[in-house]
């Protein structure tokens, strides 16, 4: 017997072994071990690509709330360009900062739907046509674009990820250029376009003439970008089922939707043959045209002789619960806090929290991702001609910052201010707040303090016993009431 055992254990264990290899083998992208079908039974994609992407920006409210959420938050103003580092901003602007900033003043709607398109994708484009006679499979015409200055730009052209295609890499690991394209291949057609309104043409582009913004690659490769929407993508439709499940469930209650009983008595084979003789093809089609013509007005009426009619409807579940659950999901996987991008539409504003760490974010996002963004574009305009290289060699953006108090914020820190002051003033006979730090609160220019006379000056020439001029002075009238 106890070989027996040992032999009918070691067979369990074999075939226990055999079916978690097997598991592991087909757990597929969520990595669960056990249920290996589970995205399949969630209905999510095993492998996302840049048309589902679109498709979830384009039709999916939360998602294209998400994107514009973050874009219109970070490029809510534009940045101050600085002829070398920060410290060197004056007060003044000089000719080259002038001449920089003039130029992007007409192009930065283009730069900041070049920045959206690269949200919704791995990495997006932004095409520059130039003026100079060249085909744009050719590097850039210096001459002629010094000669012409910022008239050689014609235009940016922001594209989306699906029309602009990386050709042959750079294999030369001496160049400088090792890893990136040595061309490009953009596709003029618009994004959903079968053709019929746009062109269809496809175009050669040298890299001097397009910038490939590719936001979370930091290896530098334009296919390694982190799409916006990537993480929370599960979310996303798990969204549009709560959502879409509670609107199909209340319009089918609302549609009055019948269900016909006969009873034992009644001859369903008169029903059926009056039903054909009425053109019918059977008893259940007529019955449907009744039923569909009631629910067409809102007066029709319903009348049986042998059946009952009886509503077919249940009691709708309150989606709010497991819909706040999953885009709590979706917000944590965008870094967007679900106040920040709900907040109204729950009946709850942001908290102080809340709006400081969505600062934060964006913030980080200006100082980092959209400083080397703008930066690049500036230092390809040197780099072609279209204006001069910088004095200092460098170029810096200084952004605002987002985490600053606002107006109201500063009144109140005023007024905070100012109760201590006259709190102070009342209990010990000194405010512990001067007034140029209440100024200084709401970033106003402090007063002008005069500074206390030096008691060593003599600041009179009169004597301070007699109210006379001194000896020092002109004639002192003697005292001639003893005469």
């Amino acid at each position: 017997m106890s070989e027996n055992n040992s032999e009918v254990s070691f067979l369990v264990n074999a075939l226990a072994d055999a079916i978690g290899r097997q598991r592991m083998l087909y757990a597929g992208q969520p990595g669960n071990t056990k249920r290996t079908k589970l995205w399949d039974e969630f209905g999510y994609p095993d492998n996302l690509e840049f048309d589902r992407y679109y498709r979830a920006y384009e039709r999916n409210a939360v998602a294209h709330a998400a994107v514009h959420k973050l874009l219109d938050s970070c490029w809510a103003d534009r940045p101050t360009i600085i002829d070398g580092d920060e410290n060197q901003e004056a007060d003044e602007t000089n000719q080259w900062e002038a001449s920089v900033t003039k130029l992007l003043n007409r192009h930065w709607p283009k730069l900041k739907d070049a920045d959206r398109r690269n949200l919704v994708g791995r990495y997006s484009a932004l095409l520059i046509q130039f003026r100079d006679g060249c085909p744009w499979w050719e590097p850039v015409d210096r001459n002629v674009v010094g000669r012409l200055k910022d008239k050689a730009i014609v235009r940016f052209i922001p594209a989306w990820e699906a029309q602009v295609k990386p050709g042959n890499f750079d294999t030369d690991t001496q160049s400088e250029t090792y890893g990136q394209p040595v061309k490009y291949n953009f596709n003029e057609q618009p994004i959903g376009d079968d053709g019929t309104y746009g062109s269809v043409r496809s175009v050669e582009v040298h890299p001097e003439r397009i910038i490939i913004l590719s936001e979370g690659s930091e290896d530098e490769n334009m296919l390694a970008g982190i799409p916006l929407l990537r993480a929370g993508y599960n979310k996303l439709l798990d969204l549009e089922k709560v959502s879409g499940g509670s609107a199909e469930g209340f319009l089918k209650n609302a549609s009055r939707q019948l269900g016909i009983a006969f009873d034992k008595e009644t001859d369903l084979q008169t029903l059926m043959s009056q039903a054909k003789d009425a053109g019918f093809k059977d008893l259940g089609d007529a019955l449907n045209d009744k039923i569909r013509r009631m629910n067409s007005g809102t007066d029709s009426a319903l009348v049986m002789q042998a059946g009952q009619a009886s509503v077919l409807s249940v009691a709708p579940a309150d989606p709010s619960p497991t819909w706040t659950v999953t885009a709590n999901e979706f917000a944590a996987s965008i870094q967007i806090p679900f106040t920040i991008l709900f907040g109204q539409q729950t009946g709850r504003l942001a908290s102080d929290e809340d709006k400081a760490d969505w600062a934060k974010r964006c913030n980080g996002r200006r100082f980092g991702f959209m400083t080397s963004f703008v930066k690049a574009v500036i230092e390809r305009m040197w780099t072609v001609g279209v204006i001069d290289a910088p004095s200092s060699g460098g170029v810096t953006l200084a952004w605002s910052d987002l985490l600053a108090p606002s107006e109201k914020d500063k009144i109140a820190n005023m007024q905070a201010l100012a109760d201590v002051a006259q709190k102070t003033q009342q209990a010990y006979g000194t405010p512990a707040i001067e007034p140029n730090e209440i100024r200084a609160a709401g970033e106003l220019e402090p007063f002008k303090t005069e500074e206390p006379p030096n008691p060593d000056n003599k600041t009179t020439n009169k004597d301070p016993l007699t109210d006379d001029k001194d000896s020092e002075g002109s004639n002192r009238n003697p005292d001639n009431s003893t005469q």
